[in-house]
């Protein structure tokens, strides 16, 4: 119940941010779209959890908020989870809303384990949108569950594992994936975005920044990059 309450607050929050300008310093500008806590120094961590909405409080409130919440099933002891919130650039925003920044103003755009949590729809205008706030030449990677690699568990009889990614075991409104992309489709969506140069890269290999701590899961994930 109280869990329930705190998406519900956290939903009404985020819906009365939808249409806000985040001001920039100038420099280059990195932003993690969907970044969870997954999170590291030098980027604009943009995400919509009710977690986000409490970075920088005092400690007793996010304490309070980690025992609340599962947050020890995905990010692991309270002090990984403080120092998280407190020693990062977080900005509270739901994606499905699109991205919080002005016109040309960013220069890479990083989303990880994301795209697959909206319907098609959702997602071709948030790619529409990362489109609109990219700076000529600025580039984005988008990586997601492979539907390759599903395809390939079921036909080796994994069965379960391949459903797994159909039906998110866990709860809540932001676990549950509600569409898949091999690349094919990922790339049909990034070029009906207005993206060019749309090529499949391989795990920590690219041009965005920093991807030696920003990929992960290698084994499922299809990497993908492209220039506006």
């Amino acid at each position: 119940m109280i869990r329930q309450l705190i998406d519900r607050g956290n939903s009404l929050i985020a819906w009365t941010k939808k249409t806000r300008r985040v001001r920039l310093n100038g420099g280059v500008v990195k932003v993690n779209a969907g970044s969870s806590l997954s999170v590291i120094k030098g980027w604009i961590n943009v995400d919509g959890s009710p977690h986000v909405l409490f970075a920088g409080w005092p400690e007793p409130v996010l304490k309070l908020l980690y025992n609340l919440s599962n947050a020890k099933n995905w990010c692991g002891e309270p002090d990984s989870y403080l120092h998280q919130l407190k020693n990062h650039f977080f900005v509270h925003h739901n994606l499905e809303y699109g991205l919080p920044f002005s016109d040309d103003s960013v220069d890479f755009v990083y989303s990880s384990h994301v795209l697959e949590h909206f319907y098609p729809h959702t997602a071709e205008h948030m790619l529409r949108d990362a489109y609109r706030v990219l700076k000529t030449g600025g580039r984005l990677r988008v990586c997601v569950p492979d539907l390759q690699h599903v395809y390939e568990l079921y036909a080796q009889g994994r069965k379960e594992q391949a459903l797994s990614y159909f039906f998110e075991p866990r709860s809540g409104e932001f676990h549950r994936h509600r569409y898949m992309y091999d690349f094919d489709l990922l790339a049909s969506a990034l070029a009906k975005a207005g993206f060019r140069l749309i090529e499949r890269c391989a795990f920590q290999q690219g041009l965005v920044p920093d991807l030696d701590r920003l990929d992960n899961r290698a084994e499922e994930t299809l990497y993908v990059e492209c220039v506006k």
